[in-house]
């Protein structure tokens, strides 16, 4: 379905181009009307209940818009294009140059051209009945050309004096259309969550209430009102003044602890039932909101699955830095294993990037703009069979991540597979720190499809580390406030050197606290001799059998150089410091 938007272009030229640009976008249902400041109230009024998902203006315009509607309203920018643009027609200018605008465009083009060493007079106003006093206080002041908004140059043309409009590109229009689309996706997502907690609230044994002091009821689910009504009633037939006198006591007492955020527990006893309330506030969009909770009794209440969702940002295969031979062959078949719905099996050590991958696996897939949810398995119970299909019927397109498996009995695995394997619209990923064909019964690897994926350890993959470490020290930067531009060699060599056994895990903690406690450019080998590495990390060396003969010894150094170069032997005769032939001699 595509995005109902309104347009609304406060000059005619923005509207011409908004309607050629809006015929060519097909994911988009775009209005366009014309309309500066506050007469674009009327539009948006006459347009709010047709279904319109955004709306978009630019400068003053949107900000007079977004006063009035619960429509997001989306701002035009302008982009560098169009300052340009203006900056180049006035820099030869012989007469007197004012600026007049709203703060978001002034700064704007204030930043430019003082990059650009162009000196422009300036006047900010926040409202439009302060732009006729500007333009009146930069007359007097001498200026003769008026660069603004629609309102400014009218203003300006008012008082005789030549004014010039900041325009808008195509760029800038183009870019805000990706905007919606943008906006759209997290708003669907939002509604996606909001709709799965609120499910997911419904089917506790718990019953939960939130209200406002004024007695408006948020949301109730079921099992609350059942508790206290003993059948089921809609929430929009309800307020806290119908509940029994027993809770209004409670709320009574509880309102004037709100603002300490205090929770309060009692025990009440409702029609001979004996009830474990819950009483407390939290606030919310800088509301105040009150909650009961009335607790179902279980004397088990050791959890046997945690769900994580939305705890890993967004990721794609673009993202995985590589330039091994092994890594690529890991992203084409990640690539394949996208492009399926099978149950899949990723494993490889600890730290290695197991759940990055699979997260990338997700971002390619038919599910991509549904969720990557992260199912961990805690203990071997019945109750983990139970815990799962309890939130499964919620889920749409959702990629699930499945770690702890091998905590299972052989019966609760194949339980926990038959449930997700007949929920349709999910796509399970089980990952493993071993690999699975060795531990894991065979029945139930081929249940799993016998699909697998080995991710490397990072000693696999040396060579990936320069840029491994590369990528870290720019995250960190932006995340520190640093500028390290790079590590010294001697200090990168030294790196390399390390066995790694938590993987890029390790690699990206040691870099997060060599760019944390830089003070300069680059980070020095003295930076990496300060840290506390403890024992897990260990100079890379190759432990020698001195009980076998010295033909064997030579064969194991020679195997394991010739597995280090991806088993090409010319690079491996040469870093022994022999030829192709007596190599090939000495291994056969």
């Amino acid at each position: 379905m595509r995005i109902k938007t309104l347009f609304i272009a406060p000059y005619r030229g923005l509207k011409e181009l908004a309607t050629v640009l809006a015929s060519q976008q097909t994911d988009l249902d775009i209005l366009v009307e014309e309309a500066d400041l506050s007469a674009a109230i009327p539009i948006v009024k006459a347009n709010e209940n047709k279904g319109i998902q955004f709306i978009i203006s630019r400068g003053g315009t949107a900000k007079v818009i977004s006063q009035f509607t619960n429509i997001p309203v989306i701002e035009i920018k302008l982009s560098g294009y169009d300052i340009l643009r203006t900056l180049t027609l006035i820099k030869d200018y012989q007469m007197k140059v004012h600026m007049i605008g709203f703060p978001n465009i002034c700064n704007d083009v204030l930043s430019v051209s003082n990059l650009l060493n162009i000196d422009i007079s300036y006047t900010i106003v926040d409202h439009k009945e302060e732009v006729e006093n500007a333009v009146k206080e930069a007359w007097d002041g001498g200026a003769q050309l008026i660069l603004g908004d629609t309102i400014t140059v009218n203003t300006a043309e008012s008082f005789g004096l030549q004014g010039m409009l900041i325009t808008t590109g195509k760029e800038a229009v183009l870019e805000v259309f990706d905007q919606v689309m943008q906006m759209n996706r997290v708003m669907k997502q939002q509604e996606n969550d909001y709709s799965l907690y609120k499910d997911f609230l419904n089917c506790m044994q718990d019953g939960i209430v939130i209200f406002q002091e004024s007695g408006e009821i948020a949301y109730a689910n079921q099992h609350f009102i059942q508790k206290l009504f003993k059948k089921n009633k809609e929430i929009d037939q309800l307020s806290i003044f119908s509940f029994p006198e027993e809770f209004l006591q409670l709320i009574s007492e509880l309102l004037p602890k709100a603002s300490t955020h205090h929770t309060i527990s009692r025990t009440i006893v409702l029609k001979g039932e004996n009830l474990d309330v819950t009483a407390g506030s939290l606030e919310h969009g800088k509301k105040d909101f009150y909650y009961l909770k009335i607790h179902e009794k279980n004397v088990d209440v050791k959890k046997s699955i945690e769900v994580y969702k939305g705890r890993m940002p967004r990721t794609s295969f673009a993202q995985i830095v590589t330039s091994s031979h092994i890594m690529k062959n890991v992203l084409s078949e990640a690539r394949l294993a996208s492009e399926m719905k099978a149950p899949f099996i990723i494993w490889g050590d600890k730290g290695v990037g197991k759940r990055f991958l699979a997260s990338s696996i997700h971002s390619e897939s038919e599910s991509r703009d549904g969720q990557f949810m992260e199912l961990m398995i805690l203990n071997n119970s019945k109750k983990v069979i139970n815990e799962i299909a309890s939130f499964l019927p919620f889920l749409k397109k959702t990629t699930v991540y499945v770690t702890g498996f091998e905590k299972l009995s052989i019966e609760y695995q194949c339980e926990v597979m038959e449930v997700l394997n007949k929920k349709e619209q999910i796509r399970v990923i089980y990952s493993f720190h071993f690999d699975p064909s060795e531990r894991l019964d065979k029945e139930i690897i081929k249940r799993m499809n016998e699909q697998s994926l080995y991710m490397p350890a990072l000693k696999e993959r040396i060579e990936d580390i320069d840029e491994l470490i590369r990528l870290f020290v720019s995250n960190f930067n932006a995340q520190f406030g640093k500028q390290v531009v790079g590590i010294k060699e001697e200090a990168l060599s030294y790196l390399r050197e390390f066995e790694w056994p938590e993987n890029v895990k390790q690699l990206k903690n040691v870099v997060k606290e060599l760019v944390s406690n830089s003070e300069g450019d680059y980070i020095e080998k003295e930076a990496i001799d300060s840290l506390s590495f403890g024992e897990s990390v260990e100079k890379k060396g190759y432990p020698i059998d001195l009980s076998k003969t010295l033909a064997e010894i030579e064969k194991e150094v020679i195997l394991t150089v010739l597995k280090e170069e991806n088993m090409n032997q010319t690079k491996a005769a040469k870093r022994l410091g022999i030829n192709r032939t007596t190599l090939w001699r000495k291994i056969n």
